[in-house]
């Protein structure tokens, strides 16, 4: 009887196993499948086909960049307000989360698996995530951007609250901005072209904040000043941000005059992430066509001479009117005759 009971027992270990090893394989079946069909996307309607062509890769992307907005598992009053400032300035060109996201850290591995799902799911080219260490890494804010929904480059910075003021501190000076204006961007410093850290915190800042890529660019619509100051010791860096207002000055040229608007902050870089070789290559890379688009019928002589040709249609309008009007001429001759 002991010997059949452990045979039983055996038997029952033996079928437990088996069956666990068979729901293990099927939920990674299941995973598999799923993660073909996210690669493997097919739209079954006309209206599937409009949204996926609409989140497409162009040729030539002249379109803001959309900056995503999110907190991590601990903020301050100072972040929160930059924040709100962060998506004021970026009105229209933004997605803003107020949920905490304890999961995320950008800098360590495993850490920007949620970051880079949220990326895909606002279709966000860049982001800012703050995150509060009264230790470690007080008031600190990464900026970064992505590519093809991963994490390309980010910069931290740690912000002195002290020195922090946010556009409500400033009254009514931003009501003379239009909302979604492109701003006028200036780096002041040496820092900015020998430092490699601060020469790609200053590439960051000018993919967030640029705006749609224009051709022409009317005065009264530069309304903002967006000002970065690199100190001596190249770690220190000021974020000052100017209202624009053209006044009268007797010629044809207006006086321009700058009133701080915010926000206003002192920080300090800390981590950097640089992008890797491979990939910069790639995200670099242009097409040859646009190239030759913009160079086609154009031929330079010299240093500064430049012939184009251009194709004009046969100028044929009116020939047949003319011709309609002889012939009718002819005609009642003839009768009066």
């Amino acid at each position: 009887q002991r010997r059949k009971r452990e045979e039983k027992r055996r038997e029952e270990k033996t079928q437990k196993q088996t069956t666990r090893a068979m729901a293990d394989a099927d939920e990674n079946a299941k995973n598999i499948s799923h993660q073909h069909r996210l690669a493997v996307k097919a739209a079954k309607t006309n209206k599937g086909k409009r949204a996926i062509e609409k989140t497409a890769p162009l040729r030539k992307e002249v379109a803001a960049k959309t900056l995503l907005l999110l907190h991590g598992a601990l903020t301050s009053d100072v972040l929160k307000s930059l924040i709100n400032d962060l998506s004021q300035m970026k009105y229209g060109e933004n997605h803003r989360m107020n949920r905490k996201n304890p999961g995320i850290r950008p800098f360590e591995g495993g850490g920007e698996v949620s970051l880079e799902f949220f990326a895909e799911k606002s279709h966000s080219a860049c982001f800012a995530f703050a995150n509060h260490q009264k230790k470690k890494r007080p008031n600190a804010i990464t900026f970064g951007r992505f590519y093809n929904h991963k994490i390309y480059d980010c910069v931290e910075m740690m912000i002195n609250g002290e020195s922090f003021m946010s556009i409500n501190n400033f009254g009514s000076v931003a009501s003379s901005t239009t909302i979604g204006s492109k701003p006028c961007m200036m780096f002041l410093g040496d820092k900015f072209e020998t430092d490699a850290h601060l020469k790609q915190l200053k590439n960051v800042f000018t993919d967030i904040f640029r705006g749609r890529v224009v051709t022409r660019i009317n005065l009264k619509g530069i309304d903002r000043a967006i000002v970065v100051t690199a100190l001596e010791d190249g770690k220190t860096i000021l974020f000052r941000q100017f209202a624009i207002k053209y006044k009268k000055s007797g010629t044809r040229l207006p006086k321009v005059h700058l009133e701080e608007m915010g926000p206003r902050f002192d920080a300090i870089i800390g981590r950097v992430k640089l992008p890797p070789p491979d990939v910069e290559r790639e995200a670099m890379r242009v097409d040859k066509t646009l190239l030759k688009e913009e160079k086609s019928n154009a031929l330079s002589q010299g240093v500064s001479d430049k012939i184009g040709k251009i194709y004009v249609h046969k100028q044929t309008e009116g020939l047949d009117e003319i011709n309609r009007r002889k012939s009718l001429k002819g005609g009642l001759k003839k009768k009066e005759k």
